[in-house]
């Protein structure tokens, strides 16, 4: 695998292994499976929000199941690329509904809150990039990785991702048609270190006005990466992931239907397995294609409303392209 750490927090348990078959049939009826809220002696951490240290959490995960030290995370060329859909409504919430006299939570409602808490906890002081851009933010935030590693603006990367549902459960209940149940909280973080093959990788990116125009993009841009030959149908992996089960459905459909079957590429949900986890749910796909290495190429595509984003990842690298 080429990151050189992952790790996968979820309100399943740890890791891939604790997600179920499916989702909807495990939550038993649940609307959302929270996460464990860490606890840390560190005085520094006393006031930080949940998502603060649920992002700590992750990257500490991530580290004791690496070889990779936090001292190497520390200094100016480690990167932090963070992505969320969903963190930053608990922090709002918590100030609007605090003390008139209160400010406690007045500064973790600024988009640079979390990943300023992971920068001064790992003494991370490279380029650091947020993305709040809904389901698709994780996608982007890897891709953003990506090209900081291959402009040598960094030597390594740290993706983060933190998705918490719990303390808006009321606000969340009165959108529900938006999103498929269960929502799972997640946090997700990879690091990733600079190698030749991600000079190779594709993304690609656009929006639509209806949901038929945005299936119709995709697979043009699909079939346009195919031509260029660093893909095929027949080597290639696509997970989906949209806000909702019957989105990501239609979507799949139409996919299925554009290409004979015998011809037609390995298509997964990973909602199916994950429940919803928003702008972690693209990475977790990945990390699941990644796992099971079925295919030479996986291709994610992730969709947001009228949205869409769409990430070649290389399912395995030969030793001479690590280094």
């Amino acid at each position: 695998m080429n990151f050189r750490a992952t790790s996968v927090l979820t309100g399943w348990g740890e890791g891939l292994q604790s997600l179920p078959a499916n989702a909807a049939t495990a939550a038993a009826g649940r609307q959302i499976l929270p996460l464990p809220t860490p606890q840390f002696a560190d005085d520094r951490l006393r006031r930080a929000t949940r998502e603060c240290t649920l992002a700590i959490a992750a990257v500490e995960h991530a580290l004791r199941h690496s070889a990779v030290s936090a001292a190497e995370l520390a200094g100016q060329r480690t990167a932090l690329v963070y992505a969320s859909a969903s963190s930053y409504v608990a922090a709002n919430w918590a100030f609007l509904h605090a003390d008139a006299s209160s400010v406690m939570y007045f500064p973790y409602t600024a988009a640079s809150a979390v990943p300023g808490e992971i920068s001064m906890y790992f003494n991370m002081t490279g380029p650091y990039l947020s993305f709040l851009s809904g389901g698709n933010a994780g996608l982007e935030a890897l891709w953003q990785a990506v090209t900081l590693l291959n402009n040598d603006q960094c030597d390594r990367a740290v993706i983060l991702v933190v998705e918490t549902f719990a303390e808006c459960a009321d606000l969340y209940a009165r959108g529900r048609r938006l999103l498929s149940w269960p929502l799972v909280e997640t946090a997700v973080c990879l690091v990733l270190e600079r190698q030749p093959t991600l000079a190779t990788i594709d993304y690609a990116a656009g929006h639509a006005l209806s949901d038929s125009q945005v299936n119709d993009h995709i697979i043009r841009h699909v079939e346009e990466l195919w031509a260029t030959g660093r893909a095929t149908r027949e080597t290639t992996a696509m997970t989906l992931s949209a806000p909702t089960i019957r989105s990501g459905q239609q979507l799949a459909r139409h996919l299925r239907q554009h290409w004979p079957s015998d011809a037609a590429p390995l298509i997964t949900m990973t909602q199916v397995r994950s429940g919803t986890c928003l702008a972690a749910t693209p990475l977790i796909g990945l990390l699941i294609a990644l796992a099971e290495a079925r295919r030479e190429q996986i291709l994610c595509l992730a969709r947001w409303g009228q949205t869409w984003s769409m990430l070649r990842w290389p399912s395995q690298l030969s030793p001479e392209q690590r280094t």
